[in-house]
């Protein structure tokens, strides 16, 4: 369980409760200015209890992972729809697979994942509907809207989505193979407008019956959710080459600099070669949309400068856009090159990168989230110098280790503090094990190496640590000794 789960959970369950009984008062009223129970949409996590009653962690970790199947699924058909090569569309798909950094997301990140997919999702939209000339403007819009709508519930930057829609549709217009008069340009944008506006509403419309804070007061509060996502209060140290930086202060390199050394090089290799194998650039639907999905957004991080953290979390929806890139430029290659000695060498050196990520993939389980390239060293290269297990994940480990070799008498009490939130430790631990708030108040202490915790007290009194390639990741120290 990741340190922001829970939450994220009974928020879904407050919501669902709330349109049931019509009391929108907690979700309406904002006690803090970046009260997360207010300023976001709990959508997704309502569905998901719709299917968890039982609010088991489990049962969410095998949702979240079903739901992300539709990403996959996603890449798969929109590569066959613009080469018509069900094998080599595959890569799509593969290439999605073999990105450990949105991989290892799935299971435990009910924040970032869903909206990665929703975004995905969108762009899936966008693109199909751009092929059908004969499809009803109705359910184009109506379909469009949905989508935009899911997207913008989970995270506000889904409104990015109509930019990119523009950018995307002006281009196929002014690079048709017909010249277009005054008259046909005022007919199209007159066109282009009515249907940003009917998506528009749809999308919006969405947001406002799920978002209880919204619809008290529409403009007021989208003007707050959109300031505060631009600036928000998020002052904690972040490790970055070595470096505790706040993370208001982080430099504009944080993101590039992640991007860089947590994509496996064969994706990075043809990621970077695309522009060279892709073929009829200003014709490929699909280039020109994921091309422009990832400039918008980059340019977005560029000019409005967030407050970001933890990795590659809050940008998670850049990952099946890049990959598809890649997987298409992989596809292009090995249509050109397959039976030539470079094809049989790139070919050869990408597939040694694939066995490595395997390896990785088999080294870090269940924390595949916590991967990095050969350009950091890996792992233990990164350490000390990147972010590891930001998100307290191994604390289920350490739990486990204790309850087996420390605390086996079910007729005492054990007293545990840690480093992260109380229900890392009660989810699973057995009936014995009770949580302290502080450190010296405490028989056990389990702490991660985020923000240093693990160095709070004496260094000899850990009996354990869960680590990955030589890498802790979550200490146990026993303070009190019987």
């Amino acid at each position: 369980m990741t340190f922001d789960e829970s939450g994220v959970y009974t928020r879904g369950v407050l919501l669902g409760h709330s349109l049931a009984h019509g009391d929108w008062d907690r979700l309406a009223v904002k006690t803090s200015p970046d009260d997360g129970l207010v300023v976001y949409d709990h959508l997704y996590s309502l569905l998901l209890y719709l299917f968890n009653p039982a609010c088991d962690i489990d049962v969410y970790h095998w949702l979240n992972m079903a739901f992300a199947l539709l990403a996959f699924a996603a890449a798969f058909e929109m590569l066959l729809a613009q080469y018509q090569r069900p094998w080599l569309a595959l890569l799509g798909p593969l290439f999605l697979f073999l990105t450990p950094r949105f991989l290892g997301d799935i299971p435990a990140n009910p924040k970032d994942m869903p909206f990665a997919v929703f975004y995905f999702l969108a762009l899936g939209g966008i693109y199909f509907f751009s092929r059908r000339t004969k499809t009803s403007p109705y359910a184009k819009v109506l379909f469009l809207g949905l989508l935009f709508g899911l997207t913008q519930c989970s995270r506000i930057l889904g409104f990015s989505l109509y930019l990119v829609y523009l950018l995307f549709d002006l281009h196929f217009y002014y690079h048709g193979t017909a010249r277009h008069s005054l008259a046909k340009s005022r007919a199209y944008g007159w066109k282009l407008l009515k249907e940003l506006a009917g998506i528009f509403l749809v999308a919006n419309a969405l947001m406002f019956a799920t978002w209880p804070y919204l619809r008290r007061d529409p403009f007021h509060h989208l003007a707050d959710i959109l300031a505060l996502s631009r600036n928000f209060r998020w002052e904690n140290p972040v490790l970055f080459f070595g470096h505790e930086i706040l993370a208001p202060n982080l430099p504009l390199s944080y993101l590039p600099v992640w991007l860089l050394i947590t994509t496996p090089l064969f994706i990075l290799f043809f990621l970077g070669g695309a522009w060279f194998f892709l073929k009829g650039k200003n014709k490929n639907r699909l280039l020109i949309l994921m091309a422009a999905a990832l400039g918008v957004n980059l340019a977005l991080y560029g000019a409005l400068r967030p407050v970001v953290y933890d990795g590659l979390r809050h940008f998670l929806f850049l990952l099946p856009p890049l990959t598809l890139l890649a997987a298409m430029a992989a596809l292009e290659f090995t249509l050109a090159y397959r039976a030539s000695r470079t094809g049989i060498l790139v070919t050869a050196l990408c597939l040694l990168d694939v066995f490595a990520v395997l390896s990785h993939f088999v080294n870090l389980h269940p924390y595949e989230y916590l991967y990095f390239n050969e350009l950091t060293g890996g792992l233990k290269g990164a350490e000390g110098k990147f972010e590891t297990d930001y998100w307290g994940a191994s604390f289920k480990e350490a739990v486990d280790w204790m309850e087996a070799n420390e605390t086996k008498d079910l007729q005492r009490t054990y007293r545990v503090a840690l480093s992260g939130n109380s229900y890392q430790l009660l989810t699973y631990a057995t009936p014995n094990l009770t949580w302290v708030e502080k450190p010296e108040e405490a028989d056990y202490y389990l702490a991660t190496t985020r923000d240093n915790k693990h160095k709070l007290v004496d260094p000899s009194k850990a009996v354990h640590v869960v680590e990955r390639e030589k890498v802790p990741l979550c200490y146990v120290f026993k303070l009190k000794r019987p």
